[in-house]
């Protein structure tokens, strides 16, 4: 049943996905090049998926200097292609979490105007390196987008590679345990970066099928030591 076909009452809670994304300079070549050739085969799966496409919103948020919202939070059966990204610039954390704290805010309140309920979101955030941002600055940024005050502060996942750093992506969790992963040393971004992705729509894929099952959560993909993570409803 997709949502063209019931009323706004009789209509599913949707459950958001940010896909937030390292597009920084040391993302150039090998790791660029399975990203650009992998977010088609995530559209596919996700977008003719008519079960999916009905709960699930996707957006893509890139970062490096700046942070751009490649795609907007949407419903991935309407979308014909996925923009390529491109590497360039620094490490901005500080520029992710201040752009994906507005632009939640932003599209939570176009959702509720057009009569949509949504579930807690679920941003999936990966990067090769460490922030260049000073510690401070990122670190505040964090503070805001995971404030507890705020309603819509999301449930957070971090994958890292290359040069990430496990104790900063702890700290982009919460420290909550389960929640970040880092791939194993000399691990090749052409192996980590498919199967990061194809660990998203597993993702995505399992998160759909709890809405329908009445328990919504958020189910972390088929990794070492992960588990799902429950998801709040919102008002």
């Amino acid at each position: 049943m997709t949502s063209t076909n019931v009323s706004v009452e009789e209509r599913y809670a949707v459950f958001p996905f940010y896909l937030c994304l390292d597009v920084s300079a040391s993302m150039a070549g090998a790791p660029i090049e399975s990203v650009n050739r992998e977010l088609p085969v995530l559209r596919t799966s996700v977008g003719e998926d008519p079960a999916i496409a009905e709960v699930i919103r996707f957006g893509i948020v890139t970062f490096s200097d700046v942070a751009h919202t490649i795609l907007p939070l949407c419903d991935l059966s309407l979308v014909e292609a996925v923009p390529e990204v491109s590497a360039q610039g620094r490490t901005s954390y500080a520029a992710a979490f201040d752009h994906l704290r507005q632009q939640i805010e932003t599209d939570y309140q176009s959702s509720r105007a057009g009569g949509d309920k949504w579930y807690r979101p679920a941003v999936v955030f990966i990067s090769d390196g460490r922030p260049t941002d000073d510690p401070e600055r990122w670190r505040a940024a964090h503070a805001r987008l995971i404030d507890p005050s705020w309603k819509r502060h999301p449930n957070i996942l971090a994958f890292g590679f290359g040069d990430a750093d496990p104790a900063v992506l702890a700290e982009v969790v919460e420290s909550k345990p389960n929640r970040a992963f880092v791939a194993d040393d000399g691990a090749p971004p052409s192996r980590v970066v498919p199967e990061l992705m194809s660990g998203l729509v597993q993702s995505i894929v399992s998160s759909s099928a709890s809405v329908y099952s009445g328990a919504a959560q958020l189910v972390v993909p088929e990794l070492p030591s992960m588990h799902a993570i429950p998801v709040d409803p919102l008002d």
